[in-house]
């Protein structure tokens, strides 16, 4: 029984999460300039590279799964990086944003489940790649879980864009920097939001759900949230070793580039993993 109200639960998050996405997908690039911005889009390209690196595959053209692909931020990478992709997700209308947006023999798309990855067999990819998706998930470890599955051995799995512990743990300099490079909303910016029917939506859906969160995010709350040790004990378990692991302050496009280059060192809120299958 605990099992069954447990699964209901989950597909109730999923299909709350297709829905809020449905209606945003074909300006997501637009609302998300922490990821459509130059120095974040760099990172990741090195990051990716690096990955591709670490492979321990076969000659030939890398076979990747980019996880939960959205408008096909890791997607577009892997194409220009000459590796034949998998772009996946639960919300069809994120894989027409894919498919009108890359003209690439080397594209295919796969609607998923949001449970698991039934829908590939084992072994069947040398890369699989995730970016800022496991925190939708209801189980992210079952999810990490079939990561491990679905990749081939002396494959690589990564997982990027994902909040860090000094984050949750009210980090005296992250705290600092967050002050410094906090945006400011002017009073007719305020104004406007009164002038807006979504506004008031938004209001109501916190006062009933006070966890209610625009975008269906579900794990980023400090008594819920992603747990790095217990990702990486999943794939331990499933053979898979850490190979490279990087905290790093992520950069939005509101910062001062000043600003963020003095505190970059000093401070991070989000993780990447690489790891490699035995």
């Amino acid at each position: 029984m605990v099992e069954i109200m447990r699964n209901e639960t989950s597909n109730t998050l999923i299909q709350q999460n297709v829905a809020l996405h449905t209606r945003i997908a074909g300006s997501y690039d637009k609302r998300h300039a922490e990821i459509y911005n130059a120095p974040e889009q760099r990172r990741l390209l090195e990051a990716l590279k690096q990955a591709i690196s670490i492979a321990q595959v076969n000659a030939g053209t890398p076979r990747v799964l980019d996880y939960g692909c959205g408008a096909g931020n890791l997607t577009r990478h892997f194409l220009d990086l000459g590796c034949s992709v998998v772009a996946a997700d639960v919300t069809p209308s994120f894989l027409d944003v894919v498919h009108a947006s890359f003209d690439s023999p080397r594209l295919s798309t796969q609607l998923l489940n949001g449970a698991d990855l039934r829908e590939f067999t084992d072994a069947s990819f040398d890369i699989v790649a995730t970016y800022s998706v496991l925190h939708h998930v209801p189980d992210y470890l079952a999810i990490v879980s079939e990561f491990a599955r679905v990749v081939k051995p002396g494959g690589v799995i990564v997982i990027d864009h994902e909040a860090n512990e000094t984050f949750w743990t009210q980090n005296p300099k992250l705290l600092e920097f967050q002050r410094a490079t906090k945006k400011r909303r002017s009073i007719l910016d305020r104004l406007s939001d009164l002038t807006r029917p979504a506004w008031y939506a938004k209001k109501w859906k916190k006062l009933k759900d006070p966890r209610f969160q625009e975008e269906g995010d579900i794990h980023v709350w400090p008594d819920d949230h992603i747990e790095w040790p217990k990702i990486r004990e999943v794939l331990r378990k499933s053979g898979v070793d850490s190979i490279h692991e990087e905290d790093y302050l992520l950069y939005q496009a509101h910062y001062d580039e000043t600003v963020y280059r003095a505190f970059a060192s000093e401070c991070s809120d989000m993780h990447l993993y690489i790891g490699r299958k035995q």
